[in-house]
């Protein structure tokens, strides 16, 4: 039972470690691919019947968009350093789990002799 908890703890570290050097490839992008969506927002069909229905929905997405680009570039300079927090904090919860169920498999363990056994 214990080989079982750790082998399925190092097989969760492992993928925790895929999924955060993915996390910092993703945030290491270049932010500029948000101008086709401000370039695609000029030329969305149907735009005066939007405007009808949400007044000023283009200005607002042209702001939502820059406020995108500053977030991911604070981001994206910021990268190892968020990727490394995250992979620990998640490392921190895999082995603790790990260590918390092997304690539990230890105390539960009945490897007292049994009466009339030899």
């Amino acid at each position: 039972m214990l080989a079982f908890i750790w082998i399925v703890t190092l097989v969760g570290l492992a993928l925790w470690t895929l999924a955060t050097w993915g996390l910092h490839t993703l945030l290491t992008i270049d932010p500029k691919w948000l101008d086709d969506v401000q370039a695609l927002a000029r030329n969305v069909p149907f735009a005066d019947t939007i405007e009808h229905w949400f007044p000023g929905w283009q200005e607002l997405l042209e702001v939502l968009v820059d406020l995108a680009q500053t977030v991911l570039t604070w981001v994206g300079t910021n990268a190892p350093l968020v990727a490394w927090i995250v992979w620990g904090i998640g490392a921190l919860v895999l082995l603790g789990t790990g260590g918390v169920l092997t304690l539990i498999v230890t105390l539960l363990r009945d490897d007292k002799p049994r009466l009339g056994s030899t």
